[in-house]
This record gives C-alpha cells, sequence and structure tokens, in this order.
C-alpha cells in the first residue's frame, strides 16, 4: 500500500492510537465493563474514519453495525445487554468475512 492508498490520514491514525493508549491507561482505574465501552468506541471512530473510502460491501457492513454499536455504548450498567449486542456485532462482521470470502 502506497502512501495514497492508505485507509486512514495521519490525523486519523494518531488520533485513534491516542485513543486507544488512553483508554489502556483508564482502564487501570475504571470498572472492567467500561473496556468494552470503549472498544465500541473505538470501533465507531474507525468505521466513521473509512466508511467514505472502503468497497460498497464494507460500507454497507459498516453502516449496519453503526446502530448496533451505539445501541450497545448505552448498555453500560446492563452487562447481559452489552453482551448480547456484541455477539450480535461479532456475528455481523462475522457473516461480512464469510460473505467477502465467497466473492
Amino acid at each position: 500500500m502506497t502512501h495514497s492508498d492508505a485507509l486512514l490520514t495521519e490525523d486519523e491514525a494518531i488520533e485513534l492510537f491516542t485513543f486507544l493508549i488512553t483508554s489502556a491507561r483508564t482502564q487501570m482505574d475504571e470498572p472492567a465493563q467500561y473496556a468494552s465501552m470503549r472498544l465500541l468506541t473505538a470501533a465507531g471512530t474507525l468505521s466513521d474514519f473509512v466508511a467514505s473510502r472502503v468497497s460498497a460491501d464494507a460500507k454497507e457492513m459498516l453502516s449496519a453495525t453503526r446502530e448496533r454499536i451505539a445501541h450497545g455504548r448505552s448498555h453500560v450498567n446492563d452487562s447481559e445487554a452489552l453482551r448480547g449486542t456484541l455477539d450480535e456485532l461479532c456475528r455481523m462482521v462475522a457473516q461480512h468475512l464469510v460473505d467477502e470470502d465467497e466473492r
């Protein structure tokens, strides 16, 4: 991949990198379930960054998961609802990968 083919700009990559590093530190002091919230935030941020630069199939998957990511983030104090949302997101992403592999 050349620089012009990069999926993330340098600023986007640094923003995501910084979020992940600071999240790792914050997790030392926050309740464990917040880790899932932070990872969902990072996934949503990455989705926003790349949505206009990916294939139509990937764009469809990112769009389909956007609402579920937001839904999951609303369940910080309901671990069963969060677990269900995360399971659903995993299925959605796995189905996308299977579909891509079959094409």
